[in-house]
């Protein structure tokens, strides 16, 4: 099963400008925004924040509809962190998107 079944809002984030993620993300043919967190207020917000306070740890954080955190995933194997999101996002229950009426698309 795919992330794009789950009906869920996901995007990035870094403390890189946003110039920089618009490159990064093109370079990798992201199909998902990449939000710029350049002050560091929400990573520092979060407690991602590395010691030096430079850079973010790579952390998942899943928010459930009512907007209230469900998990907080900080081992991110950057390999495999797709389908551990998924698996993830079965293991929380997260809805799956309604599928389409016959003649819909």
């Amino acid at each position: 099963m795919e992330l794009g079944k789950f009906d869920v809002a996901y995007f990035g984030a870094s403390c890189d400008t946003a110039d920089k993620n618009q490159q990064f993300a093109k370079k990798l043919e992201l199909n998902y925004p990449l939000l710029s967190d350049t002050d560091r207020a929400v990573a520092a917000a979060y407690g991602i924040l590395n010691a030096s306070g430079t850079r973010a740890q790579r952390t998942t954080i899943f928010v459930d509809k009512d907007g209230k955190i469900a998990h907080i995933q900080t081992k991110v194997n950057v390999r495999d962190h797709g389908s551990e999101i998924v698996e993830q996002l079965k293991k929380l229950n997260f809805p799956l998107k309604a599928k389409p009426a016959d003649g819909e698309k």
